[in-house]
């Protein structure tokens, strides 16, 4: 069996689902915002053996014991509202936490990616780091929650010059990357309240979403042209251009580098291609969405996905 963890409404899971199941294989959706609702979790350590890791509904139980992959996809909170005190809210989550990562480490099998790598290569501060280590360039970036430095970055760099975003999206929040306008520059003393990533806009021929599955590369471009997204693609997406792409071999060797040391299988890469044709990295993500990818540009992702999870490695 092929673990999935992920939700119902997730158009990518759904999709590598059903490509494994014309396959021939069996994967279960694992949503961990089912459990405290409809869905209970047993690790059933009563064979000394081995541990048994099982999941049961009103359909009946489902043994993921002898999973032979997972697939760390698009994890849910789990639902702990019916815990109405405050307290015991935080202690219930606290328990679920716990069991859930002893459930990560008895599912001994290939993952894709593994959670604690996962989570560690999301941080954006240690990718532009390593992506500079690695030979790729990077653009001017300060992370701030001081208003003086914030202040001093955007003299140096220029005010049209400069873009701002967050450093993680949430389901209910997200931001996409804006450019500084001098009317921005009175609200700078926000950044106390949380802190901010400012960054050096890079002139663009065209972006670059690079989906990395395991060794294979799927490069697409993406012209904005005359969209007026020059700086955050996702606004405009529906009217750009987009293709297929080639990357040097200097540059895909390094992503490949990139997510070997952060040992993920699966990320999304967004690059900037520069009218001088030099590629800059922006971040990676590691359950980035690949299907716009594959739509747009004609690359077998779904395929590539469910193949490494059919046979991982």
């Amino acid at each position: 069996m092929i673990v999935v963890v992920s939700h119902a409404g997730d158009a990518h899971a759904t999709a590598v689902v059903d490509r494994l199941a014309s396959w021939g294989r069996e994967a279960y959706l694992l949503d961990y915002g089912r459990f405290g609702r409809d869905l209970t979790l047993t690790l059933d350590h009563g064979d000394p053996g081995r541990p048994a890791v099982r999941v049961a509904d009103a359909a009946g139980v489902t043994d993921l014991t002898d999973a032979t992959a997972v697939w760390w996809r698009r994890p849910q909170l789990v639902d702990v509202g019916a815990v109405l005190d405050d307290d015991a809210r935080g202690f219930a989550y606290g328990e679920w936490h716990a069991a859930l990562g002893g459930l990560h480490e008895l599912l001994a099998c290939p993952w894709m990616n593994p959670p604690p790598l996962d989570a560690a290569a999301s941080h954006k501060p240690t990718q532009l780091a390593v992506a500079r280590e690695l030979g790729l360039r990077v653009p001017a970036t300060l992370m701030t929650s001081d208003p003086a430095e914030a202040r001093a970055f955007v003299d140096r760099v220029g005010v049209g010059s400069t873009v701002y975003k967050i450093f993680a999206a949430t389901e209910r929040v997200w931001r996409e990357t804006r450019r500084l306008h001098p009317a921005d520059l009175a609200q700078l003393d926000a950044v106390r309240l949380a802190p901010v990533i400012f960054q050096e806009l890079v002139p663009a021929r065209a972006d670059l979403r690079v989906t990395v599955v395991g060794e294979r590369l799927f490069p697409m471009e993406i012209d904005t042209t005359g969209t007026g997204a020059d700086v955050d693609f996702r606004l405009h997406l529906a009217r750009a251009r987009t293709s297929a792409a080639d990357l040097p071999d200097d540059v895909a060797d390094r992503l490949r580098a990139l997510m070997k040391r952060f040992g993920l299988v699966y990320g999304a890469v967004d690059l900037r291609l520069t009218p001088e044709g030099e590629h800059v990295f922006l971040e990676v993500n590691p359950a980035g969405e690949f299907l716009f990818a594959e739509h747009g540009a004609d690359l077998p992702i779904t395929e590539a996905v469910a193949g490494w999870l059919a046979a991982p490695g």
